[in-house]
This record gives C-alpha cells, sequence and structure tokens, in this order.
C-alpha cells in the first residue's frame, strides 16, 4: 500500500503524539535534531516505496532546509522545529516558503513538536509568498515520569 504524503503527515503526527516527551530530549530542553531524525526514520520507508529520493540538510542560498523529498519531477520541502512561540512559529512558515521558492517546489510542510504542558494541535494550509504551506503542530504529551523509585 501506498500512502500519499497528506497520509503519511497524519501518521507521523499520531506516531509522535503517541511517543510523548521523551524522544525530543537529551537534555532539559527539547532537542530540533532529535525530532528531524525520528522523522526521518519514519519517511524513509514511504520514500523509498514510492521511488522517491530525500536528501537532508539541502544548502540553499538561504540556509540549510531540514528535508528535500523529490518525487516525479517534483520538489517537497520539510521544516522541522520545536515549538518555540507564536512569533517563532510564524517566521518559521516565512523561512520554509523562501526554501519552497528557491526550489520551485509544490508545496513545503511545516513540522512543530509542541512540548508544552498544555499543547495545542494546529493544522494549517495556506499561501504564503505564492509557497503553498502545510503547516503541523503535533502535541508530544508530556506525562513525566515518577521520580520513585519502584
Amino acid at each position: 500500500m501506498i500512502v500519499s504524503y497528506k497520509e503519511n503527515a497524519l501518521l507521523v503526527a499520531q506516531f509522535i503524539a503517541r511517543a510523548g516527551y521523551k524522544i525530543l530530549q537529551v537534555t532539559d530542553t527539547p532537542q530540533e535534531y532529535i525530532g528531524q531524525h525520528l522523522l526521518l526514520t519514519y519517511l524513509e520507508p514511504f520514500v523509498h516505496a514510492i521511488g522517491a529520493g530525500m536528501y537532508i540538510e539541502v544548502q540553499t542560498g538561504r540556509g540549510k532546509m531540514d528535508l528535500l523529498i523529490s518525487h516525479n519531477q517534483e520538489k517537497y520541502v520539510i521544516e522541522i522545529k520545536i515549538w518555540r512561540g507564536d512569533v517563532r512559529y510564524q517566521a518559521g512558515k516565512r523561512q520554509l516558503a523562501a526554501y519552497v521558492n528557491s526550489e520551485n517546489a509544490l508545496e513545503g510542510y511545516y513540522i512543530i513538536f509542541d512540548h508544552r504542558k498544555e499543547p495545542i494541535r494546529r493544522k494549517e494550509n495556506e499561501r504564503i509568498d505564492g509557497a503553498s504551506i502545510r503547516s503541523y503542530v503535533i502535541p508530544v504529551i508530556q506525562q513525566v515520569p515518577s521520580s520513585k523509585s519502584s
């Protein structure tokens, strides 16, 4: 069974939400690169199954894109972030739009892991500077383990 990019984005969101806060944390602060590698690990079998190419940390004139997927002469840009507030959330969408436009990509996917105590799930589809951007804020439900010894 081949899953579309859109269906796969929902599966990724469900996977990350189930895994919880520990997957993003190696220190007291969630780490973006861990979310990137988890997403890459999750996407890789789907990308290979459809014969697409996946490129990590692609250098552009505006910095490094987290992920570029190429399939049937179309490009898809994925940017991954940790929630750092609404101002940075909006800035990340503009950054992604610039990457999408510079690569002449079909669309961009913005994946944000929200690790706050009361995360807010978001799913938005919009055009920013002419680029089609799909944003997914994925709550990573935090149930802090007990500090008591068993």
